[in-house]
């Protein structure tokens, strides 16, 4: 059933697809970079399985349990492909943790809104920065240097925070669902010239059954 992700244009619906499912989509994503270029020059990213599981919050449901570590990275994804990890163990975590500093409510959104913003990703997609910005009123409170997000129409604002870590080159942090835009309020916009996911050589098939905006 994941493959009906890569056609999903609203938030998942998670009683019909389970962590696993998200999984395997996530992992046809494996090796792709994102090549954006925008009026400052080249910004690229690479998407990896070992990713998945900070993107969806698996750290915070099981940092505090012995052998945390093994749900991190692509052990964390293995997990969640072998259907070891459950939505309902993840909330279960997060909501009797008496040190969690995010609510399930959090989680569940990056869960949600991921696949429709990955599958629209090189659509209607925006870009803000925090480079240059000295008051630490603008500032903001998750970490990166980029800022790609996309408004919807219920003021919900998925995005990813990416690291630059060379002239061209960067990594990303994280993935958050946005819904009052106090992450990206005061950030700087960049232009967006053009934005395009680039298959890794050894992938010959396309992610998507209309492959007309990758290369």
């Amino acid at each position: 059933m994941y493959y009906d992700l890569f056609k999903l244009k609203k938030a998942l619906n998670m009683e019909k697809y389970s962590l696993k499912d998200l999984a395997l989509y996530y992992e046809k994503f494996d090796g792709y970079v994102c090549e954006i270029m925008t009026n400052f020059g080249l910004l690229r990213f690479k998407f990896t399985v070992e990713n998945f599981p900070h993107l969806i919050g698996m750290q915070y449901a099981f940092k505090e349990r012995k052998g945390g570590h093994k749900y991190k990275g692509r052990r964390g994804f293995e997990k969640a492909k072998n259907g070891e990890v459950t939505y309902e163990q993840m909330k279960r975590n997060v909501t009797k943790s008496a040190n969690m500093n995010i609510a399930w409510k959090n989680i569940d959104l990056r869960i949600k809104f991921l696949p429709m913003f990955l599958n629209s990703i090189t659509k209607k997609t925006l870009l803000k920065t925090s480079i240059g910005i000295k008051d630490p009123e603008r500032a903001t409170y998750i970490k990166g240097s980029y800022f790609l997000y996309r408004e919807l129409h219920d003021g919900k604002t998925p995005m990813f925070s990416v690291k630059r870590i060379s002239k061209t080159g960067a990594v990303i942090e994280t993935f958050i669902v946005d819904d009052d835009k106090s992450i990206i309020r005061n950030l700087y916009p960049i232009k967006i010239k053009s934005i395009k996911l680039i298959a890794p050589l050894q992938n010959t098939k396309p992610i998507f059954e209309k492959d007309e905006h990758l290369v």
